[in-house]
């Protein structure tokens, strides 16, 4: 049952992210068609610097986040065996 969550949650993923981005771009498209867009949604620097900021907290959180093992300071090294 996991296996098959983890296919289709890397199936559908992309392609609701895909359906988001197109919803998203077509109320763009009609509230600047309608001229009630606002400036700052207009300029590409402003989406460019919000994703910049998204990928650099989510790589801060997978980073702290990820197991880099229980060994505390002054823990003796095992290199990994295989």
């Amino acid at each position: 049952m996991r296996i098959l969550l983890g296919a289709l949650l890397l199936l559908l993923l992309p392609t609701a992210m895909f359906f988001l981005w197109a919803w998203l771009a077509a109320m763009k498209r009609e509230q600047k068609v309608a001229g009630t867009l606002p400036r700052w949604q207009d300029l590409p620097l402003t989406w460019l610097a919000i994703c910049g900021l998204s990928l650099l907290l989510a790589g801060l959180v997978v980073l702290y986040a990820g197991d880099f093992g229980h060994a505390g300071p002054g823990g003796i090294f095992a290199p990994p065996r295989g």
